[in-house]
């Protein structure tokens, strides 16, 4: 059974949503955006294109018929409120109370109203078919279609607010990208000439197609923009590893030279105190250490050029030979100092040999005396033919160590 107290509450919640319609809509219609979009009386009216004239023209289409689909919405609420007034709590109320609730819960609401052509009837088909919709469904429908026809609305309005500041700030980003490419002789970069042309026509666009013109600037622009600050981004860092580079080479040039200097003076002094110079190895040419600079010169002068992937290259290539050839004088000069080694090493083992022999009392043993006396005239003269000293001392022990 209907009450009336279901009935009330029924037309009470019916009026606040209409209230609340009501107001939505003529809140949109109020936001200056909207009148501009529509052309309200005594705004500039705006011819639009593009995107925004896709999305505008139906988005407004739909605010209009949202307009009509109110009037119909309010139609039975209207009908139910009238008929509430003339039920009596006493008599004969609950036939009044059934239509009540059949015009705010039933199919109260006649939508469309369409012909149907006479070739796609058959003998049943009526000549026109009606569609009718309960209240809380329009409601729905509407609800759904506003909230689309809304966020155009203010996807246009931001748009609108933020479209130039956007594209300025762009355009600052894009100079400073610029002006740290020429930092890095990087020249012009083609990504940001591209973005340029594009954001000079897209200014022109803002009022007619500001959403065209967001589109094309995060379509476009912004990845145009990211591409270029990652280019330059990759240029500091290949310059970055250019001088960490340039430098590592200095470095090992300056060992290369003081090892060269060092194998000079070895080589030099096992010529002149060592008889046997066969194992001897040459230190590298002079010419080889002037080309190795000359092309370290160049490669740093490519570098000031902004040539960064061939220094990267060239100076892989540069650190290839400069191993290489540290490698061989570290080599050289182990084979050089090793004479020289062998003879301190003999003089300080004939030192122990003579005073073990003295510890054991045969200091002046004749034969040890003899040996002793020709290997120090063996390793004090120059050159010294280690061959024979190193026989002369293994025969001084041999003999210390037979007594």
């Amino acid at each position: 059974m209907i009450t009336i107290e279901h009935v009330d509450q029924l037309l009470k919640d019916w009026k606040q949503n209409v209230n609340l319609v009501s107001q939505n809509l003529i809140d949109l219609q109020d936001l200056p955006t909207y009148q501009q979009l529509s052309g309200a009386p005594g705004v500039l009216n705006i011819h639009l294109i593009g995107v925004t004239a896709v999305q505008v023209t139906p988005a407004l289409e739909t605010i209009n018929d949202l307009f009509q689909q109110f009037d119909l919405l309010v139609k039975p609420i209207e009908q139910a409120n009238h008929l509430r007034k003339q039920v009596s709590r006493f008599l004969g109320a609950e036939k009044a109370l059934q239509e009540i609730e059949t015009l705010l819960t039933g199919a109260s609401i006649q939508l469309s109203v369409v012909q149907t052509p006479f070739a796609h009837r058959d003998l049943l088909t009526a000549a026109e078919t009606t569609t009718t919709i309960a209240p809380a469904q329009l409601l729905s429908m509407m609800t759904q279609r506003f909230q689309a026809a809304r966020d155009v609305v203010l996807a246009v309005d931001a748009a609108w607010l933020t479209l130039d500041s956007m594209l300025i700030d762009a355009e600052t980003e894009m100079r400073s990208l610029q002006q740290s490419a020429d930092l890095i002789n990087q020249g012009s970069l083609r990504e940001l000439v591209q973005a340029h042309h594009v954001i000079a026509a897209l200014h022109d666009r803002i009022q007619t197609d500001p959403l065209g013109v967001k589109l094309e600037f995060e379509q476009t622009i912004q990845p145009l923009i990211a591409r270029a600050r990652n280019a330059v981004q990759q240029g500091v860092q290949q310059q970055g590893q250019v001088r960490e580079r340039l430098t590592i080479a200095h470095t090992l040039f300056s060992q290369l030279q003081a090892l060269h200097q060092q194998n000079l003076v070895a080589f030099a002094e096992s010529q002149e105190k060592v008889v046997d110079h066969s194992l001897l190895q040459n230190p590298t040419a002079p010419e080889h250490l002037a080309a190795l600079s000359q092309w370290l010169t160049r490669l740093e002068a490519k570098s000031t050029e902004g040539l960064v992937s061939p220094v990267l290259i060239g100076l892989e290539n540069w650190m290839t030979q400069l191993r290489s050839s540290l490698a061989a004088e570290k080599r050289a000069y182990s084979a050089n100092l090793k004479p020289l080694e062998t003879r301190r090493e003999l003089r300080g083992r004939l030192d122990a040999l003579k005073a073990k022999a003295l510890a054991r009392g045969l200091s002046e043993d004749a034969t040890l005396v003899e040996l002793a006396a020709q290997a120090k005239q063996l390793l004090y003269t120059r050159p010294t033919p280690l061959d024979a000293a190193i026989a002369v001392v293994s025969h001084y022990e041999k003999r210390l160590n037979g007594h």
